[in-house]
């Protein structure tokens, strides 16, 4: 049985069982509620950095009316986890997470819808969330998720190395000719200097999505299931990472894994493209000589993929309207103290916080925050991380080791993905 299949089964499960155990619960809930505040469950696989002492700092606030227990639990097996809590009805009210896993669990009907919580809350969210993180996030017409955390992808060069080549330390490409140009002076392959290092594998999760939307294409149509990266953005997007290699040769054959960023580190490779999680270790091997900016334009306009976490809610025995009013009044304190969190290295995703002059004094969080606006997300289908992983990034992989063409590789992956749409939630 595959992850899909156990939440299918879980559904069910927790649907014929809320219905038996809700007056216990509810019994229960208000017993905490007599004592120490209605008690909120809250999980986190994801980064976690400020959370504590935010959440801290709520349950002084609202001492005797609520209290956000926080656990955190590891990513690689976090769907086994919470399923088997929620089975239990020992799972949490609400989990952070990146976005996809919500899909079946909406699906199945398990989440409470997000907007009226954040009605209670005093939330706005067509105004106070970035339009690229809240747009297009519904599953069947319903907001179910909110956003937490944003992680774009960004465009990091080696500033020493560009006035070395003779190139303008300040400036970066802005355009696929600019690009190559820029990377063929900076390479060297006879002396193992590259301008830029495309690896078959890791991060093109990252970098394909980025450059893929640049071209005008989507990965799928979450409304219809149709799988849209086979398109001829798609053959363009590919195409471009192939000839980094092939044509350009401005990248080392079949690079193995990690070796763009040891490259990098060690000064070998003068450009990459990654997610934001790259820039702290840049940083503090550079310093002044690392130059940031958003990705070059190597397709029609700006996009980059971003990695995301979201929060939902639970729709548990135990939830209440006061817990619901809680978990509302919950969000908007976090949001409102996302500077905190913004100061431990994680990029807010409240409005607010992201035009403050505070966060302007962050350049790495500044610099992030300028991509939110041409990010885009992964399409919101059940299992869709999995699947892609499985099919589309394995057939990327042939292609960049010259074992397929890039046509052939994305034609394939489509075909074998759009047969898995077919057995997917939803």
């Amino acid at each position: 049985m595959n992850k899909l299949q156990k939440s299918a089964a879980l559904a069910v499960a927790l649907t014929l069982s809320a219905s038996l155990v809700a007056p216990s619960f509810a019994a229960a809930s208000a017993k905490r509620t007599a004592s120490a505040g209605i008690v909120i469950n809250f999980w986190s696989s994801g980064p976690t950095q400020g959370m504590t002492a935010v959440i801290s700092q709520f349950n002084k606030m609202y001492q005797g009316k609520y209290n956000v227990v926080f656990r955190t639990f590891p990513y690689n097996n976090e769907t086994e986890i919470v399923n088997s809590a929620l089975a239990a009805h020992k799972g949490p009210d609400m989990l952070e997470e990146s976005l996809t896993p919500s899909a079946p669990y909406a699906f199945e009907h398990l989440e409470m819808p997000i907007q009226p919580i954040l009605q209670m809350g005093g939330i706005n969210p067509n105004t106070e969330f970035p339009a690229s993180m809240w747009h297009g996030t519904k599953v069947q017409g319903v907001h179910y998720v909110v956003p937490v955390a944003g992680l774009p992808t960004l465009f990091f060069w080696n500033k020493a190395l560009f006035k070395k080549a003779g190139l303008n330390p300040n400036m970066p490409p802005h355009t696929q000719a600019q690009f190559v140009h820029d990377a063929q002076v900076l390479t060297n392959a006879k002396q193992g200097q590259w301008g830029y290092v495309q690896e078959p594998a890791w991060p093109n999760p990252f970098v394909y999505p980025s450059l893929l939307a640049q071209f005008g294409g989507k990965e799928a149509n979450p409304a219809t299931r149709k799988v849209l990266f086979d398109t001829q953005a798609g053959v363009n997007a590919l195409t471009f990472e192939y000839n980094t290699i092939y044509k350009w040769k401005i990248s080392p054959v079949n690079a193995s894994a990690n070796e763009n960023y040891n490259l990098f580190m060690s000064g070998k490779n003068a450009m990459v493209m990654d997610g934001a999680y790259q820039y702290p270790p840049f940083l503090q091997r550079f310093g002044k000589n690392l130059g940031v900016s958003l990705l070059p334009v190597i397709g029609n306009k700006e996009a980059n993929f971003l990695g995301q976490n979201y929060v939902w809610v639970f729709r548990n025995p135990s939830m209440t309207t006061a817990k619901e009013r809680g978990i509302g009044l919950f969000l908007k304190f976090y949001y409102g103290h996302s500077m905190e969190i913004a100061r431990a290295g994680i990029l807010p995703t409240w409005e607010p916080t992201l035009k403050s002059a505070a966060l302007k004094k962050l350049p790495a969080m500044y610099q992030e925050s300028l991509a939110l606006n041409s990010g885009v997300l992964n399409p919101l289908i059940p299992n869709w991380g999995t699947t892609s992983s499985t099919y589309l990034y394995q057939d990327i992989d042939l292609a960049l080791l010259h074992k397929m063409t890039p046509v052939a590789a994305l034609k394939d992956a489509a075909q074998k993905m759009q047969q898995e749409m077919a057995t997917l939630l939803g």
